[in-house]
């Protein structure tokens, strides 16, 4: 008789994520970081200033961009991409939403509690 291994147990769907996006602009990057806290989408945002290496309509580029990394939960990311392609500048915005594995508990209760969108 074979035996098979125990199966691993199925990972737990993250409750918390990361939500980054970039800008061509402080401005414009500003602008969403301010619409989505304000919203309650997310407990918070960095902007931080990056140079771009990427390929556009065949061409590529070489441009200052402006990284903005959101802290939210799992259940306001939808929310939190809507308002972002709602307002973004750009015709094909970088959207991209990272689970967040582990954290000290007491700041990830803050974001919880400062991430309320419907969804929370």
């Amino acid at each position: 008789m074979t035996q098979t291994p125990d199966a691993e147990p199925a990972p737990q769907s993250p409750r918390h994520v990361t939500v980054q996006t970039t800008a061509d602009s402080s401005e414009a990057a500003e602008k969403l970081a301010s619409a989505v806290v304000d919203a309650q989408l997310a407990a918070c945002a960095q902007v931080s200033e990056i140079r771009s290496f990427y390929r556009w309509k065949g061409d590529v580029h070489h441009d200052p961009e402006w990284l903005v990394t959101f802290k939210t939960t799992a259940s306001s990311a939808p929310e939190v991409q809507q308002m972002l392609l709602e307002q973004h500048p750009y015709e094909e915005p970088e959207i991209i939403v990272q689970p967040i594995i582990s954290g000290s508990p007491g700041y990830l209760d803050w974001v919880s509690e400062n991430s309320r969108g419907t969804g929370s």
